[in-house]
């Protein structure tokens, strides 16, 4: 389903909760119990609950295999629905059918790239090169493995929190990995991005979304966001919205999963 590109202009002031079952006021009361982004706390308080933040993504993706089962969380049998939505979506802008931005098929980066699935399927397919960002070094050996095409450039070993391009790229394809990124780190990460675009390039977010409010998983250390959090979020970002596309016919059980394109 085609979705409006309207941008939010102020933060979303839904309820959220954790599946702890702990319930939060505001996105600004999880994450100052999160990560302690209150102006009552302490620069070196504050480092130390983001490092917490992170470290506790780090240790959950320590313990998952390095298979496209573990990649996504046992729900195997929704990934060729996954890659056929993706690559129709990409097609619209490579193929010159989005007349104000016709996207070069030059270089493209995945990122979460995981054991390589997205890159596998998706982008070799459709791009001359393609890099890829990992922080899990399993994962990228593994994706060392399973993925043999010369065509592969980079294999980068990093978070995106602390991801540095050095490169440009026509698309950035960013799937299920953004809710590790906390608000900040979002938004700075997506300024980089937006830098490292070539002429005509797209950021291409592909994520679950809440209807309303957010949901914190403890166990992996992320937040899954909704529609409106993550439009105020692309707007703190300066970027634009092109297209957004709602994921068909996945299991109703599942979030709802959105395509956002941007520049």
């Amino acid at each position: 389903t085609m979705e409006d590109t309207t941008i939010v202009a102020n933060l979303p002031k839904d309820q959220g909760t954790d599946t702890n079952g702990v319930a939060y006021m505001s996105i600004h009361d999880m994450w100052d119990h999160e990560i302690g982004s209150g102006d009552d706390v302490s620069e070196d308080r504050k480092l130390i609950k983001q490092s917490e933040w992170y470290t506790k993504a780090v240790a959950y993706w320590n313990s998952v295999p390095a298979t496209i089962d573990g990649m996504m969380g046992g729900l195997t049998q929704i990934s060729d629905r996954d890659l056929r939505t993706s690559t129709e979506f990409l097609k619209y802008f490579l193929d010159g059918e989005f007349p104000e931005r016709h996207v070069s098929n030059t270089l493209a980066l995945d990122c979460g790239a995981g054991i390589g699935r997205v890159t596998q399927n998706l982008l070799l397919p459709l791009f001359q090169k393609v890099d890829m960002v990992e922080q899990n070094p399993n994962f990228v050996a593994e994706a060392k493995r399973q993925v043999t095409s010369e065509r592969v450039g980079n294999f980068y070993c990093s978070g995106l929190q602390d991801f540095k391009f050095t490169k440009k790229y026509d698309v950035i394809w960013i799937q299920w990995v953004i809710g590790h990124l906390h608000d900040e780190d979002l938004i700075s990460f997506m300024h980089r991005c937006k830098a490292a675009l070539s002429p005509n390039g797209l950021i291409c977010l592909k994520d679950n979304t809440c209807n309303k409010g957010f949901v914190v998983d403890k166990e992996d250390s992320s937040v899954t966001r909704s529609d409106a959090h993550f439009r105020f979020l692309f707007g703190q970002s300066g970027l634009r919205l092109v297209k957004v596309l709602l994921q068909p016919k996945f299991p109703k059980k599942l979030f709802p999963v959105r395509i956002y394109a941007m520049c």
